[in-house]
């Protein structure tokens, strides 16, 4: 009822039953089947139609209705054939056919639609609503979306009388239905965070520790490489500055020194170049360079480099440090860092270089590397959001997840404009986040986040409702490396790749410098020279120490394990040992050699002392094994099937889950190809999905496994492993997916059935129409489409209640499958609506034969609990062996004929006319 106005017209229900029994009738309205379809399909997601009236609604059509000074207001829900309003101010009836409502108009359109006079408007001027009660004047509706950006409703506002309607009241409509709408979905919303927070909980631990660790380590590398380089240019400066220490230095050196004239015979071979190459000083002497090192297939390219050099004085390679293959006597092939230089001695031209064997390292480094791919490959597959940012604010950590979440890639932005730029907003998605309330943001400030809401909404995608936890990273000496924070999606690495290169780029760059520490000892045991490099290895200035005894710069522990090697070089041998020594408090790992300065006349004057630090290269050693340790750990835990294959199709590597799985020890497929671990029909499956990545494409297949009588579907992608264009190997993840499947094949089976009768529904019946219709053309064979409904079916709702009722219909449908044939299809649309599909009958008359079969099944009483009650049926069919004739036309004459035979007097059948 209106307030204050004349009780609304009783035919207007009336037209509302009339127009919800007769369907195909709706008014031409922008939404395309698909979309409405989608749209429908969100709206009942949000399970609220014909939900009792809750106060959290009815408390805004209040207000909208005082504030707007209208005696109606709704919450209007725009279904497939009606709208039903959830909250209701004015207005008695709870809901009217979508085919006449006003606010379908505005959910087509996505956006407020306002008719100021509707008598003036050639849409609704003859809409019964105007016309008729409740006389419908002027109407305002705000669209509602779901969580998914679906349009599905209206919060609207309607008068009698014509009226105007500004800006400011719009704008007040709009915040009534946002209101409005953050009340639709939050019982989704509070679900799905409920879901994720149980998936992601135990992930997010873990990937936190994981970023912490590699983000030290890479820190660590940064000073290694940083003091390398301060180590090489001093020991170059030295070098040559005094003659007599650099022969010293150049026989003592760790690393291999041969110098050459300028037709490049060997002039210089130190023993450590005796050692790298298998060659002795006395054999190498004289020989040509390239025929000793140079592998046959860079011989010719060496030897037209020194001749250019020669006569130009240019060339690629001097002054510069580079890694090249090289050979040694025994015909093995090794790869060495070289830097090599040019200079002149008594008016000729030489050539010297140092050379050290680096291949243990690239293998290590190349080991490590493909760790670090797979590490990086489980990550990218995640589905939990990652980014992080440096200690200066910069984004340095954007994983494909985060990419997806923000429909964005990471750009060198301001702190203060990321909220903006990437739609961030508070956790009730209404307001923007300011600059400090930045998740990352608050994570580089110190604060520990756990789980902390917000949304992401890109303009133009749907938006992402997030819990987002992180904290600050901090070096191994505490200071500040910047924040991360990990990011799940409760409604998938272009940095990480940035990050890798420019630490392969930082590893190139120890091939620039040689770490040495060069020191020269008196006969009694005082430092009488101490380079730059090894001055700071000792923490000391350089008048605190030259002149003074080795003992001082040493503990009385770590003094006594030098001292046994000091005595041996003052007796004139020469010693070399590695060892590990705590000075300053630093521990350090090094390769000392100790070589007696004996003058002209035999005596021992003291020694040279020259030391390489390996610290790091025992602590990458360390490094690397607690690396592959986590590795193991996380993959051993993931819920999924983790393995490398190499191209022979060997396994390298497998985690836990093999063995829970299929109950295949891991540690006893590595080695091992396909065929020898699985049978030839679980190969014969993947075989040539894994032919086709180890031609360099990713693959996802999706397939049933068995064991100990168990079906599981896996879900597996294959994703090549490539460097410089060469596939090595191939990395294989499989997930089970056999739960989401088995949902899926449910929620397919429920979409299609009518829940009380277990009749097909209308979606089911358009589609076996279309089909049916198809077959009779093709056949050419008649078919017939019968319209039912039950006669009077409210009296029967009101005298038995709604659950007779439905036993009602159940009886009815009972009936119907008794009298028609199996072949024949017949589905409850709506209500007592029943329609039945009849495929090949011959004509009119044979329809009628059915039609009054059925009409006769309905006379026995129908049983409802302990009452019998007399039910009967109208029915309107229409035939066709016409080709011309499709699904709407035949409908429309199905639903005239159902009305002829109402018209008749009900409890009959009528056979529309025409083919």
């Amino acid at each position: 009822m209106f307030p204050g106005h004349a009780p609304a017209d009783p035919l207007l229900l009336q037209n509302t039953d009339a127009w919800r029994q007769r369907p195909g009738r709706l008014m031409d309205i922008a939404l395309t089947d698909s979309a409405d379809l989608k749209r429908v399909r969100a709206l009942n997601a949000l399970c609220v139609l014909d939900t009792p009236q809750e106060e959290r609604f009815d408390r805004l059509t209040r207000l909208a209705s005082s504030v707007l000074g209208m005696p109606i207001a709704l919450v209007s829900l725009v279904d497939t054939q009606r709208q039903w309003f959830k909250s209701r101010i004015g207005l008695d009836a709870t809901e009217t056919p979508r085919s006449i409502s006003f606010c379908t108009h505005a959910v087509a359109q996505r956006e407020m639609l306002v008719v100021e006079d509707a008598l003036r408007d050639a849409r609704f001027a003859a809409n019964p609503l105007v016309t008729g009660a409740p006389d419908i004047r002027f109407y305002a509706g705000q669209p509602v979306f779901s969580h998914d950006g679906e349009a599905v409703g209206t919060l609207c506002v309607i008068d009698s009388a014509p009226r105007s309607f500004g800006e400011a009241a719009r704008q007040i409509l709009r915040d009534f239905a946002a209101l409005v709408e953050d009340e639709l979905n939050k019982g989704a919303l509070v679900a799905a965070r409920v879901r994720a927070e149980q998936a992601l909980h135990a992930l997010n631990e873990d990937l936190e520790h994981r970023i912490e660790e590699r983000t030290r380590s890479l820190s660590e590398t940064n000073e290694t490489l940083k003091r390398e380089i301060r180590q090489r240019l001093a020991v170059e400066e030295t070098l040559r500055a005094n003659e007599e220490r650099i022969r010293t230095f150049i026989d003592s050196s760790f690393s291999a020194f041969v110098g050459t004239d300028a037709d490049g015979m060997v002039v210089e071979w130190n023993p450590s170049a005796e050692r790298t190459f298998g060659w002795s000083r006395e054999q190498a002497l004289g020989q040509e360079l390239a025929s000793l090192i140079i592998p046959d297939a860079y011989r010719e390219a060496h030897r037209a480099g020194m001749r250019r050099f020669v006569r130009h004085g240019v060339g690629n390679v001097i002054n510069t440090r580079l890694e090249m293959p090289a050979c040694t006597r025994d015909h093995g092939d090794i790869t060495v860092e070289m830097t090599i230089n040019a200079f002149k001695s008594g008016g000729e031209l030489f050539f010297g270089a140092f050379l050290h064997d680096v291949s243990e390292r690239i293998r290590a480094k190349l080991a490590l590397q493909q760790k670090q791919q797979l590490l990086d490959t489980v990550l990218e597959t995640l589905d939990v959001g990652v980014v992080a940012c440096s200690a200066d604010g910069e984004l340095t950590l954007f994983n494909r997840a985060a990419r997806e979440f923000h429909g964005l890639p990471p750009q060198a932005l301001p702190s203060g404009d990321w909220a903006a730029h990437y739609s961030l907003f508070s956790g009730d998605g209404a307001h923007p986040m300011e600059e400090h309330e930045v998740p990352l943001m608050r994570a580089l400030h110190g604060e520990a986040i756990k789980d902390s809401a917000m949304v992401i909404a890109p303009k133009g995608r749907n938006r992402r409702y997030i819990l987002a936890s992180g904290r600050r990273m901090t070096g191994p000496n505490g200071e500040a490396l910047g924040a991360v924070v990990a990011m799940k999606d409760i409604t998938e690495l272009n940095e990480s790749q940035r990050r890798l290169r420019v630490n392969e780029q930082r590893l190139r760059a120890i091939t620039e410098n040689l770490p040495a520490l060069i020191g020269q000892v008196d006969k009694a045991g005082n430092f009488t020279y101490l380079n730059t490099l090894a001055l700071r290895f000792y923490g000391r200035e350089k008048n605190q120490l030259i002149g003074q005894p080795v003992r001082q710069a040493y503990s009385a522990p770590e003094f006594e394990r030098v001292e046994q090697f000091m005595k041996l070089a003052l007796q004139g041998k020469r010693v070399t040992f590695e060892d590990e020594l705590m000075v300053e408090g630093r521990s350090s790992h090094y390769h000392a050699s100790y070589i007696p300065d004996i003058d002209a006349s035999g005596a021992v004057n003291g020694f040279f002392a020259m030391a390489f630090d390996i610290t790091a290269r025992k602590r990458s050693e360390i490094r690397q094994r607690d690396s592959e340790e986590r590795l193991r750990t996380v993959t051993d835990n993931l819920p999924a099937l983790i393995s490398y294959l190499d191209t022979d199709l060997r396994y390298c590597f497998a985690n836990a889950m093999y063995k829970q799985w299929y109950g295949v020890d891991p540690a006893a497929m590595v080695g091992k190809s396909i065929s020898d671990v699985f049978p030839a029909h679980f190969c014969g499956q993947r075989e040539q999905q894994l032919r086709r990545c180890l031609e360099g494409h990713t693959v996802q297949i999706e397939l049933e496994v068995e064991h100990s009588g168990d079906t599981r579907i896996l879900q597996s992608v294959y994703i090549p492993h490539m460097r410089d264009g060469v596939v090595l190997g191939a990395y294989l993840l499989s997930t089970d997916v056999t739960a989401a499947r088995r949902h899926e094949a449910n929620l397919k089976t429920l979409a299609h059935t009518d829940t009380l009768t277990g009749l097909p529904n209308r979606r089911s019946y358009e589609a076996e129409l279309e089909a049916a219709l198809g077959r009779s053309v093709r056949n050419r064979s008649g078919m017939a489409l019968m319209f039912l409904d039950i006669d009077r079916f409210k009296q029967v709702n009101d005298t038995l209640g709604h659950a007779g009722g439905d036993e009602v219909l159940r009886e009815f449908a009972r009936r119907l499958l008794r009298t028609v044939r199996k072949t024949d299809t017949v589905s409850r649309l709506a209500g007592d609506e029943f329609t039945i599909i009849l495929e090949g009958v011959r004509s009119p008359e044979e329809c009628a034969r059915i039609g009054a079969k059925i009409v006769e099944a309905m006379g026995p009483l129908f049983s409802v609990g302990e009452m019998a009650r007399q039910v009967s049926t109208s029915i309107g069919i229409a035939w066709t062996n016409s080709a011309q004739l499709d699904a709407r036309a035949l409908s429309t004459r199905a639903d005239a004929a159902l009305y002829q035979a109402k018209a008749a007097g009900r409890n009959q059948f009528c056979v529309g006319a025409g083919q």
